[in-house]
């Protein structure tokens, strides 16, 4: 036992070592699968353990989750824009009477937001009407004692009725009633065999008693209305009367005064009726916005009449070298529509807002 211990011992002293190899063989990196010197083999880098593909009906393995989205600082919200005010509802319009009293009191608010020295020459101008439904027509005139008065008729305020219920019907549900309605009317209306008033059936009865529906047709009434008398009213303060010095307002009484009175119905010119458009609908503009947040008047009272007015022509078969009836005392609707339109270009570009 002793001589095999001394003969492994020798054995062990006498074996000479392998060199080491030099730190530098290790200082540059290696290609991927070479190994360094003196080193040992490369191994394959591991593999991840095949999958068994997933049985039908069972979910494929989802891949583990990762970082969240790099997350970024947000704008603050824009503020939210004021809350509309919400209009009253009015109440419906109809018959006579009530035609005439809103037509009053839209043209007392009209005087209220003249010019002073212009509501001074009209304070107390009385606004008569003819009870004829076959004739659409207003003026401005003066008694023989020298009075101012504004005159309509009882077919002029159908008219008025009739736009204003079936615009606001084609406003609210898309409709196209208005054009029903001038197609019905106009015709017998041209031959003074008829009235403007609305035909049943043109809006519908579901329609038509919608609230929101009537009072918005309320609302227009008074816009065309703001409009018409408007114009009227300029008759006056514009002195193409030469009775409006406000004084003597106030000695009309009904329309058999007015009808005493039509022998001295003034001579207006055209130039003088384009003159009272202007101003018609500046005045009805300048109202219009005092009565923000209500509905505010705008020239689309005025454009509304006028545009019946010139299908009232084409059905007559009236043109401007034919002046009959409505064109003996107004331009051709086609002229005053456009004036009407660049008259309210121009106030809004001097009165935003």
């Amino acid at each position: 036992m002793r001589k095999e211990l001394l003969l492994v011992a020798s054995l062990v002293a006498c074996a000479s070592p392998s060199p080491a190899p030099p730190a530098s063989a290790y200082a540059q990196p290696q290609p991927y699968g070479v190994p360094p010197p003196g080193g040992p083999s490369p191994q394959p880098a591991p593999q991840p353990a095949p999958q068994p593909a997933p049985q039908y009906g069972q979910p494929y393995p989802q891949p583990a989750p990762g970082p969240g989205p790099r997350s970024y600082p947000q704008p603050a919200p824009a503020p939210l824009p004021p809350a509309p005010v919400q209009r009253p509802l009015l109440p419906p319009l109809a018959g006579a009477a009530a035609w005439q009293a809103e037509a009053r009191a839209v043209l007392a608010e009209i005087i209220q937001h003249l010019d002073p020295s212009d509501a001074a020459k009209v304070q107390g101008v009385p606004l008569v009407f003819d009870p004829d439904p076959t004739e659409v027509n207003a003026f401005a005139s003066c008694t023989k004692q020298g009075s101012p008065f504004i005159a309509g008729t009882e077919g002029l305020l159908e008219a008025i009725d009739g736009i204003a219920q079936t615009q606001a019907t084609d406003d609210l549900y898309g409709t196209r009633t208005y054009d029903a309605y001038t197609s019905q009317v106009l015709p017998r209306l041209a031959q003074s065999k008829g009235s403007p008033a609305l035909p049943p059936g043109i809006v519908a009865d579901a329609q038509y008693a919608n609230p929101v529906r009537l009072s918005h047709a309320h609302e227009l009434f008074d816009e065309i209305v703001a409009f018409t008398f408007g114009h009227e009213l300029a008759h006056h303060y514009r002195g193409h009367t030469g009775c409006a010095n406000g004084a003597q307002a106030g000695g009309l009484l009904d329309w058999n005064d007015a009808r005493r009175a039509l022998s001295v119905l003034p001579v207006v010119s055209q130039s003088m009726e384009i003159e009272a458009d202007s101003f018609g609908a500046v005045s009805t503009l300048v109202a219009g916005r005092a009565r923000l947040p209500l509905y505010r008047w705008t020239e689309r009272g005025g454009l509304s009449l006028l545009d019946f007015f010139a299908r009232l022509e084409r059905a007559a078969g009236l043109t401007p070298l034919n002046p009959i009836g409505f064109l003996l005392t107004h331009p051709n609707p086609a002229v005053r529509i456009p004036i009407v339109q660049n008259v309210a270009r121009v106030w809004y570009l001097t009165h935003p807002g």
